[in-house]
């Protein structure tokens, strides 16, 4: 069995707020390692809680909560949200993506392959409702 690679990101590469080990750590968690495969399979890359509800049913929403805010904490997930002008209500305005520096950890130890991810998310059905919240633009910037 190989061992992750959990050196410090290349100099000049941002490591704010990302601690390899602790990151890694943290997808110690079947529940967080699942939210973190959402997010990867997401067509947009950054998912509402509501669509990250949607896709764990198993999970209640304060518990989502909970395992949010432990990613965010480890540097895995941030946190984005949208000017609500135009926004229907209910309509999400936060969403949820990777960082930069969990996406380079991530491809280092070959883990939450993007294409991977898509293809199997392209498959589950979805409601009119998760089919709305998808079509929501996001913030501008990566996707």
């Amino acid at each position: 069995m190989s061992r992750p690679d959990a050196a410090p990101l290349a100099p000049g590469e941002s490591t704010v707020g990302l601690d390899p080990i602790r990151a890694l750590a943290a997808l110690d968690d079947t529940t967080r390692a699942n939210v973190i495969g959402t997010i990867v399979g997401h067509p947009k890359g950054a998912p509402s809680k509501k669509e990250l509800e949607y896709y764990n049913p198993s999970v209640a929403a304060s518990t989502l909560t909970d395992h949010l805010a432990r990613l965010e904490e480890a540097g895995l997930i941030e946190a984005v949200e949208r000017d609500r002008e135009g926004l229907e209500r209910g309509q999400p305005y936060r969403f949820f993506r990777l960082t930069d520096a969990a996406r380079e950890l991530f491809d280092r130890n070959g883990l939450f392959d993007s294409d991977a991810y898509r293809a199997l998310f392209a498959e589950v059905e979805k409601t009119a409702e998760i089919e709305a919240a998808e079509s929501v633009e996001r913030p501008s910037g990566r996707t």
